[in-house]
């Protein structure tokens, strides 16, 4: 069993339990979900997880030893089978389901059907056409037997399975295609292995519903949520060659391959160059180009810059020195303070910051001034004993004049300041768009945490001005942050490549970890950055600490 099969049921109770108005409750599961997912060690046992709550690693014990979870049987046993059903539907909360069960008594799949058919979901007070429209699509994306996953969820399953495949004797197993690649949302997971009994290995060690195609040289299968995997099985000597085509975009590999025929290589039934090779890099080599990093094969304009060599040298993860957007159990983190700093030691972090949501949030357990200045205190004494430098930050809710939720005053005693929105999406593009210029024109803000305030399939980001703002942003020296929480993935690539040609200088990337496993969000993070194609410079958790200090004092004096 993989940590995404473990993931995906902690997951599923904790929509069980949503649907039981258990939130709290509910929101510990998540979060222990996301966690789970995002290990890069498989787990055999739930102490292996110490940070986790007991109830849950009680509980992956439980799904370890018996393959099920009594928890999950029980709450299911709480709701009509058809109610439950409707959580299959890609792309639909549970606080939706609930909507559709009590106000129209849908109750099943065929129930929605004939209530999208009669148009009476447009009648639920509250909602409107976009609700309307969001769950057709969902219905379309159900009936079409397929299921997409975000880049969080595509990168988790994929080294899951790497993990365990290479647990189990495959002699090599790389992942490919679009989560290589680092694309927002995925439909299938794509490996290359090379080993006399690699199918019989991934038969006998994965769970999956069905083989959708078999030969000595592929294996398709479609697991239980009907994603599709795809394995290409090839020899060892061409297996970098295999892992060069598989990752790439048709359209990058086209022109790769018509680059190759005009050297005299030969191109195997299956589409990659027959070039045996130790590496990549050895292959773009041989085709006279600059080697293309995975995240930029999308067939654009990566080849005609590594044929003049001037791709620039990518941010890679060995250059982050810290997180700049963590919260502890003082607002609604569930780790304390010191044990977000032994975890970013572990990690070999300079630096980390912690960022509790301000006293408007109520939802998040907002910090009034005296409670910040409370963990303040605490921050100073963990910081004499000079392992790491933790920052004294603060998430602070951007209030519907455009002001800040703390005075200045108070954010002056802060290291860091990190502007957001979370409440009054309602408003119009123009209102949205004021509050956000006045609230960057602050000297004293560092940060735009989420800029869209998106939620990944669920809700889309708020309308605002973006050239106005990202162009405020660049005038006041604010970095834009790329949060990498797995439900926001925001900035967009698109949109951090948008920012750059509005003369953004700087950017963040920031976990949004509510518990120090959601640290480990930062390694499918970059990949975003990698996409956009941004560079260690324009990043500031690639600074130093001298220089990232040197960055946040300015914006003060």
């Amino acid at each position: 069993m993989t940590n995404w099969d473990i993931s995906r049921t902690l997951l599923y109770v904790s929509n069980l339990l949503l649907l039981d108005n258990k939130r709290e409750l509910a929101k510990i599961y998540e979060k222990s979900a996301y966690s789970v997912a995002a290990l890069d060690y498989s787990i055999n046992r739930g102490e292996e997880v110490p940070f986790l709550p007991e109830i849950v690693r009680n509980d992956i014990d439980e799904i370890l030893t018996t393959g099920n979870l009594s928890l999950k049987d029980s709450l299911e046993l709480q709701f009509p089978k058809g109610v439950i059903s409707l959580l299959r539907l890609p792309n639909i909360s549970p606080d939706n389901v609930l909507k559709l069960y009590n106000v129209l008594g849908v109750s099943s799949i065929s129930d929605l059907y004939r209530a999208l058919e009669t148009r009476k979901v447009r009648n639920i007070r509250g909602v409107g056409p976009r609700f309307e429209e969001q769950l057709r699509k969902s219905f379309l994306l159900y009936k079409k037997d397929n299921f997409e996953l975000n880049l969080f969820e595509g990168f988790s399953y994929a080294n899951s399975i790497k993990r365990l495949l290479s647990d189990k004797g495959i002699r090599r197993v790389e992942i490919t295609g679009s989560v290589r690649r680092g694309k927002e949302m995925v439909n299938n997971l794509n490996f290359v292995v090379t080993g006399e009994k690699a199918a019989n290995i991934i038969k006998s060690n994965l769970s999956f519903k069905k083989i959708e195609k078999e030969s000595p040289t592929n294996l398709y299968l479609k697991d239980r949520n009907n994603i599709q995997i795809k394995f290409l099985i090839v020899p060892a000597e061409y297996f970098s060659s295999a892992l060069l085509y598989y990752t790439g975009s048709k359209l990058h590999n086209q022109k790769i391959n018509e680059r190759a025929k005009i050297r005299g290589y030969k191109i195997s039934p299956k589409g990659y160059i027959l070039i045996k090779a130790d590496n990549e890099e050895t292959i773009y080599k041989k085709l006279s180009l600059q080697y293309i990093p995975p995240e930029l094969r999308e067939g654009e304009e990566e080849i005609e810059l590594a044929e003049r060599n001037v791709l620039p040298q990518l941010i890679e993860y060995s250059d982050i020195k810290g997180d700049l957007h963590v919260h502890s159990n003082f607002s609604d983190g569930t780790n304390s303070i010191n044990e977000i700093k032994e975890e970013a030691l572990y990690y070999g972090y300079r630096y980390i910051a912690i960022t509790d949501h301000s006293e408007s949030l109520k939802i998040a357990n907002g910090l009034s001034t005296n409670r910040l200045m409370k963990e303040m205190d605490i921050i100073d004494k963990l910081n004499r004993e000079k392992e790491i430098k933790i920052l004294k930050g603060s998430e602070i809710e951007i209030n519907n004049d455009g002001s800040l939720d703390f005075d200045n005053n108070i954010l002056e005693k802060l290291d860091l300041r990190i502007a957001a929105m979370h409440t009054g999406f309602e408003n119009r593009k123009s209102t949205n768009t004021f509050r956000l210029e006045k609230a960057l024109s602050n000297k004293l803000v560092n940060i735009l945490a989420h800029p869209t305030g998106r939620l990944l399939s669920l809700r889309e980001g708020f309308k605002f001005d973006i050239e106005k703002v990202f162009r405020i942003a660049s005038l006041n020296n604010v970095a834009l942050e790329v949060n990498v929480f797995p439900k926001r993935m925001d900035l967009s690539v698109g949109l951090i490549k948008q920012a750059k040609r509005l003369g953004v200088k700087y950017f963040s990337i920031g976990t949004d970890a509510h518990n120090v496993g959601h640290l480990n969000f930062m390694r499918y993070g970059v990949k975003i950055l990698r996409r956009a194609y941004l560079t260690k410079n324009e990043v500031i958790n690639t600074f130093n600490f001298n220089e990232l200090e040197r960055f946040l004092w300015e914006k003060k004096h």
